[in-house]
């Protein structure tokens, strides 16, 4: 068996150690809104906070989905990373801390906005670095709001139409509430010359197990997700990624599996450009392209939902577009180091 594998191997086996600790039974709740969720690391586990190459990283997504030419919903979402105190831990460690805030609005009737810090610290497997087990942890506050009065319901319908003036038989009209989550997750990966690998586990909402019906009609429930990613590259100019996604909550489940193929023609700067597809499994399919350069990336999608549904009816589509920030202290390695593709990187 070659090196690196054995490596993931002793990789995956401490990482089903660890994730062992956190197993539960019940999940409910909503599960992340993003498709192209890369984006964004901290919405999929805590851990990634300081999962990345350079010191400092910003993230902005938005994200628009319409029915039949009308917009219904919008999410907004950016985030600040960093990689402090360098030169005060252990040379293979790395702690990161991250702020994350988004927005999502659906016509008038629900809205949640929400903003969260996390802390995330790597520990060094060997000597060469190249394996790392990661644990993070973030605190969120919520505020939501969700009113019925907005909504239809078919008790408000009788012979002549909708009467807005029959009542809609919900025992609250207009939900608002504030809360405060609680998550955590963990993170394997090992890098070799020419491939890399990761392995995460992440709990969401791990507070959120009341049993109150009032506050479960307006909070997240206990939502898992669960990940994988691979690189390779190809050549000098090009690498593979290969990756999965899925969540789990109140006995829903998503997955998401991600391919990508990136051409670097100016490696030494690396500017370029990344072509893939995120498949949600009886979902939709989404296409996106990154346009890499240097310390600044772009990223466009646009989802075509394949599912026979309504929504395939009404002409359901959406479209995000981010932007990614990296700031790194000068040094020499900065655009001389291989840097491995991934979709949560």
């Amino acid at each position: 068996m070659p090196k690196f594998l054995k490596h993931q191997v002793r990789g995956v086996i401490y990482f089903c150690l660890f994730t062992s600790i956190f197993q539960f039974t019940e999940v409910r709740g909503q599960l992340p809104v993003f498709t192209q969720f890369s984006q964004n690391q901290l919405n999929v586990n805590p851990s990634f906070a300081g999962y990345f190459d350079e010191d400092i990283k910003v993230n902005a997504l938005y994200r628009t989905q319409s029915y039949s030419k009308l917009v219904t919903s919008t999410f907004t979402n950016a985030s600040f990373q960093m990689r402090p105190y360098l030169d005060f831990i252990p040379e293979n460690d790395i702690m990161g801390f991250g702020i994350n805030a988004y927005s999502h609005k659906t016509l008038s009737s629900y809205s949640h906005n929400a903003l969260s810090a996390t802390m995330s610290y790597s520990k060094g497997l060997d000597y060469a670095g190249t394996q790392t087990l990661g644990i993070g942890f973030q605190g969120r506050y919520n505020s939501k709001r969700v009113d019925y009065t907005q909504l239809l319901f078919p008790n408000q319908f009788d012979i002549i139409g909708y009467t807005p003036n029959l009542p809609n038989n919900e025992p609250i009209q207009v939900i608002n509430t504030n809360f405060f989550d609680l998550n955590a997750g963990v993170l394997y990966s090992a890098i070799g010359e020419n491939e890399a690998f990761t392995a995460g586990f992440s709990m969401y909402n791990v507070n959120q197990i009341s049993s109150d019906r009032a506050k479960l009609a307006s909070r997240d429930g206990l939502t898992y997700n669960y990940h994988l990613g691979y690189s390779r590259y190809l050549s000098e100019y090009s690498q593979v990624f290969l990756g999965g996604l899925h969540s789990s909550s109140l006995k829903q489940g998503a997955t998401s599996i991600i391919g990508a193929v990136q051409f670097m023609p100016d490696y030494a700067r690396f500017i370029g450009f990344d072509v893939g597809g995120i498949y949600v499994l009886n979902n939709s399919f989404s296409p996106f392209v990154n346009l890499n350069m240097n310390l600044v990336r772009a990223s466009f999608t646009y989802n075509v939902p394949i599912a026979p549904n309504i929504s395939y009816v009404q002409q359901s589509n959406a479209f995000e577009i981010g932007i990614q920030l990296l700031f790194s202290r000068p040094t020499e390695n900065n655009t001389l180091a291989k840097r491995h593709m991934s979709c949560f990187k």
